[in-house]
């Protein structure tokens, strides 16, 4: 041993002090995530320092709830920010969520194949009022309207252990809102005919006050308020796995994420002489907008028909908010076309904090709000 290796660690060392295996350490070398401080050029041994072992515990930790290697190592380039990290950490946790509810649904499906004879079990839910009108709100505009694609025409209820999940997609946008609540029974789904969805909001109305108690069964869904129900039959059709889609369009850590300000973004949509152009797609014309950066960081309408230039694209009122977490400011930095249309709709009443996150002008981009991790838009942006 010489006398640089004597103030080192052995892998074996770092294995016993970290909680890893000495191959999982051989692994996270080759796969460039927590690379030794030495490592001999005759033998091939591997020396780590005192200091890396809180990062190999780290690593340790994600491995065994089940990070994936990406994430493990956007953790470990990110650790001395805190909030980076538990950015990633809430994004696993709702993954892990979302499989433990899919794998529910699915053995409850399982099990009606094995025993079909039993008890139809139904689940009750009881929802706050304002809060399923207001996730209502947030999914109904992306419900598809394209008679040769039925699956698309409602709304995916899914109910987990503590509350309920809307989702409606047409292909080129996506909604997901969430409500919590008091479940009895277990989880299940039900894509919903958007005419029942429609009656159902009508029935909440404008009051605010309240609950909603609603009561899915294998073959009905039946919403009451204030003593007036209103029962809708599932349409009979497997709605895309949602889910899946989002993994493969939407990273874990977008490139950019700009917070904003929604009234004033939809402010300057709906503004006179917003600059706009023109595209058709399957024979309609739609109006397209473009976002950028401006020079500080911040959220801006850009002119899509203009050219880039030292200060800015056609520069139009910016909308507030910072430079997003780990995307370069700049007006070079972002450019990102979308249906004027379809941007209105997914910022609602346009109240409030928002977030855009997205990883380049040809990505999938997402809107979501601020103070609810679950409730987010996805939209396809538009080559310019």
């Amino acid at each position: 041993m010489t006398a640089v290796e004597s103030e080192l660690r052995s892998i074996g060392e770092l294995a016993r002090a970290s909680g890893l295996t000495v191959s999982a350490l051989r692994f996270y070398d080759r796969s460039g995530v927590l690379a030794p401080a030495r490592v001999d050029p005759v033998t091939g041994y591997r020396w780590y320092t005192e200091e890396q072992v809180d990062p190999a515990r780290l690593v340790a930790g994600l491995r065994r709830v089940g990070m994936p290697l990406a994430g493990i190592a956007e953790a470990l380039r990110h650790r001395h920010r805190p909030a980076e990290v538990h950015r990633l950490l809430d994004a696993h946790l709702r993954r892990l969520e979302d499989g433990l509810a899919d794998a529910r649904r699915e053995l409850s499906r399982i099990r009606s194949l094995i025993d079909p004879e039993e008890t139809v079990v139904t689940t009750r839910l009881v929802l706050s009022r304002t809060d399923l009108a207001a996730a209502v709100d947030a999914v109904r505009f992306a419900v598809g309207a394209d008679p040769d694609l039925p699956v698309l025409s409602g709304v995916l209820v899914e109910v987990e252990p503590d509350g309920v999940r809307l989702v409606a997609t047409d292909r080129h946008r996506l909604a997901v809102a969430r409500v919590a609540g008091t479940v009895g029974g277990p989880p299940v789904s039900a894509l919903l005919p958007v005419a029942s969805v429609d009656e159902l909001r009508a029935l909440l109305g404008a009051e605010s006050a309240g609950t909603a108690e609603v009561v899915v069964a294998a073959d009905r869904v039946t919403v009451t308020v204030a003593g007036r129900p209103v029962t809708a039959d599932p349409l009979p059709y497997d709605f895309p796995d949602y889910r899946r889609l989002l993994r493969a369009q939407l990273g874990d850590v977008p490139a950019y994420r700009i917070p904003f300000d929604g009234a004033a973004l939809r402010a300057a949509l709906t503004a006179d002489g917003v600059p706009v152009c023109h595209r058709a797609h399957e024979g309609v014309e739609h109006e397209v907008v473009a976002l950028g950066l401006d020079g500080r960081g911040e959220l801006r309408l850009v002119d899509p028909n203009a050219v880039t230039d030292g200060d800015g694209v056609g520069g139009a009122a910016g909308v507030g908010g910072a430079a997003g977490v780990g995307g370069p400011g700049g007006p070079d930095a972002l450019r990102v076309a979308v249906n004027r249309e379809y941007l209105l709709d997914a910022l609602g009443t346009g109240d409030g904090q928002l977030v855009l996150e997205l990883d380049g002008p040809i990505a999938p981009l997402a809107v979501r709000r601020a103070d609810d991790a679950h409730a987010f838009s996805v939209l396809m942006p538009v080559r310019l």
